[in-house]
C-alpha cells in the first residue's frame, strides 16, 4: 500500500492481526461518582433480615432495597458506559451483554429481579423466607463488589503491539470514548498491514493526522475509528479485561 498517498480524512483499514496479541491497560480514567450509596441502600436492606425475628414485610422491605441498589448501580454504569450501544455486541438485553464482557454472571441477579416483580403484582401469592432473603442479600453484595471497580474507573490508555511472520510490528494506543463508543488512535503501523479495503474483521480508522516516516517505512498516524463492529467488540472486551481486572 502506498502510505504517501494518504491524508487527513483518508480511511486506513487495519488488518485484524493486530487485535490478536491482546492489550493492555497503562492509566485510568476516574469516574468520581456516588457508588459508595449503593452499598447504603443495600446495608439498610441487609439490617432488617438481620433481626433475631424478621417479619415477612421487614423481608418484602429488605427485598425492595436490595432491587433498589441493583436499578441504582445499573443506571450508574448506564450514565457511565451505554452497554445497549455497543457495536458488535451479541445480545440485546443488558445483563446479558455484560456477561458476555465477563463483568458479572447474571443469574441470581435476574432471580431477584424476578422475586421483586413478584411482590408489586402478586403480593398474596409471595412469601419469602429468611433463608431466601440471605441469599439475594449476598447477590446483591456480590454484584456491587464485582462492579465497583468499573464504577469507579475505567482503563484510560489501551496499548496494543504486534510483529507478524515475516518481523514486521504495528503499535496503537487506542483512547475510548464510552456511551457512544468510538476511540482516538495514534498508530505506528508496517505497511504490510494495512489492507487496499475494509473487511468485515479490520479497524478502520478516519486519519487526522499522518506521517509516512523514511527510516523504517511505517505510517505515523493519529485518527478516530469507524468501525468494523466486529474489530470494535474485540477492542471493547480489551478494554473491559483490562477495566474490571
Amino acid at each position: 500500500m502506498d502510505i504517501t498517498a494518504l491524508a487527513p480524512g483518508s480511511d486506513i483499514y487495519i488488518s485484524a492481526c493486530i487485535l490478536s496479541s491482546g492489550a493492555e491497560g497503562h492509566s485510568w480514567r476516574y469516574h468520581r461518582l456516588g457508588w459508595k450509596n449503593q452499598h447504603a441502600i443495600w446495608e439498610h436492606g441487609n439490617k432488617l433480615i438481620s433481626q433475631p425475628s424478621p417479619t415477612q414485610q421487614d423481608l418484602e422491605a429488605a427485598v425492595m432495597q436490595f432491587q433498589r441498589a441493583v436499578e441504582h448501580r445499573d443506571k450508574l454504569l448506564d450514565q457511565i458506559y451505554g452497554f445497549e450501544s455497543i457495536p458488535g455486541k451479541r445480545s440485546d438485553t443488558k445483563y446479558a451483554i455484560m456477561a458476555d464482557l465477563g463483568i458479572i454472571r447474571p443469574t441470581l441477579k435476574i432471580r431477584l429481579r424476578e422475586i421483586r416483580n413478584s411482590l408489586i403484582h402478586q403480593p398474596q401469592e409471595s412469601a419469602l423466607t429468611a433463608s431466601e432473603c440471605d441469599l439475594l442479600s449476598d447477590t446483591v453484595w456480590y454484584y456491587l463488589k464485582v462492579t465497583d471497580r468499573i464504577t469507579q474507573q475505567c482503563s484510560d490508555e489501551l496499548w496494543l503491539d504486534h510483529r507478524n511472520t515475516s518481523d514486521k510490528s504495528a503499535s496503537l494506543e487506542v483512547v475510548f470514548q464510552t456511551v457512544r463508543w468510538s476511540a482516538h488512535v495514534k498508530g505506528d503501523v508496517h505497511p504490510e498491514m494495512l489492507l487496499e479495503k475494509p473487511s468485515k474483521d479490520c479497524l478502520s480508522v478516519r486519519l487526522k493526522q499522518c506521517e509516512a516516516v523514511r527510516y523504517n517505512g511505517h505510517l505515523k498516524f493519529y485518527g478516530e475509528t469507524t468501525g468494523s463492529d466486529s474489530a470494535m467488540y474485540r477492542l471493547i472486551q480489551m478494554f473491559f479485561n483490562e477495566s474490571v481486572a
